[in-house]
């Protein structure tokens, strides 16, 4: 098995208890400010900045997954639509003011009350956010949400389909969703004719994300266990092992566990690129890593 390593820009934290769940909010005025949602295992939510400024809280239950939108119009107020979803399998929805960074709970009808087992955002239009929302019973759909201007948001499922397993985990790749299994396994979604599986492989220990990088699709899976990032191509082919240790006085994520990543600029010259968010299990700390610095593929012999 090839190897990789490519060493963190800025690190954030500690923050208190495990670090469930990690979500971009980036700002697209002032990208810059753009900002963080993290779900700690001790229950409700911080935004912070890139540089580890807290903006706002939510003091609610404990949150095990998150999913926004950015470029939200809600009537004037630009903001990112935040979707949650609670230990106890119900979802929770929110918004993050752009100007000022404050997190505000935001009525949706008609989302599922109940029995969800997984959620991530789609690819498409900002105005008419679209989830992916998986529910523990193997059933999953697309839920569209729009601003028709009543005292509520309304949610209206539009594409449905029911699967062999349970997702654990999922994420956006392209016009395609890459998920985990409640007993391992990491597998696509497709959306024609319906939501389906058209492909998988064995081992998936941890959370997924998926990035473009040097014009190529990647899709990567956190290995606390084994300290390392699996990497694989968008076939589900495995390509190499990432580790994102320590550089200098900024530490790495020894442990990766959960993940975020955004191609959008952060600002400056550091963060315009596009930011990879890595929680470290070990230390509870988020390794910042720049979107172009991590390789399309790797060549070096396991050491």
């Amino acid at each position: 098995m090839a190897n990789a390593h490519v060493f963190a820009s800025a690190s954030l934290g500690p923050f208190d208890g495990h670090i469930n769940a990690i979500a971009f909010a980036p700002v697209s005025t002032v990208p810059w400010e753009g900002r963080l949602v993290i779900a700690a295992s001790g229950g409700g939510l911080k935004v912070i900045d890139v540089e580890g400024q807290q903006d706002s809280t939510w003091d609610g239950e404990t949150i095990t997954a998150l999913a926004t939108r950015a470029d939200f119009n809600l009537r004037g107020l630009a903001a990112t639509m935040v979707l949650a979803l609670n230990n106890n399998g119900a979802v929770r929805s929110f918004i993050i003011d752009d100007a000022r960074g404050q997190l505000i709970e935001l009525p949706i009808i008609g989302l599922p009350s109940g029995g969800v087992s997984a959620l991530c955002a789609l690819d498409g239009d900002a105005a008419t956010p679209a989830f992916l929302i998986a529910m523990a019973d193997k059933n999953l759909g697309v839920w569209s949400i729009s601003d028709t201007g009543e005292a509520t948001l309304n949610a209206k499922e539009t594409q449905t389909g029911k699967l062999a397993i349970a997702i654990s985990n999922c994420a956006a790749s392209g016009t395609e969703v890459v998920a985990t299994g409640e007993k391992g396994g990491l597998f696509k979604l497709s959306f024609t004719n319906g939501v389906n599986m058209i492909s998988g492989v064995e081992s998936a220990p941890g959370q997924v994300s998926a990035l473009t990088t040097k014009d190529t699709n990647i899709i990567l899976v956190s290995d606390p266990a084994q300290g390392n990032l699996h990497v694989y191509d968008q076939n589900l082919q495995v390509l190499y092992d990432l580790k994102t240790p320590k550089a200098l006085s900024t530490p790495g994520a020894a442990e990766p566990g959960a993940l975020a990543v955004s191609a959008r600029s952060f600002g400056g010259a550091g963060f315009s690129a596009g930011l990879l968010a890595v929680a470290d299990d070990s230390t509870n700390r988020i390794a910042l890593v720049v979107l172009d610095t991590i390789p399309a593929s790797a060549d070096t012999p396991e050491g």
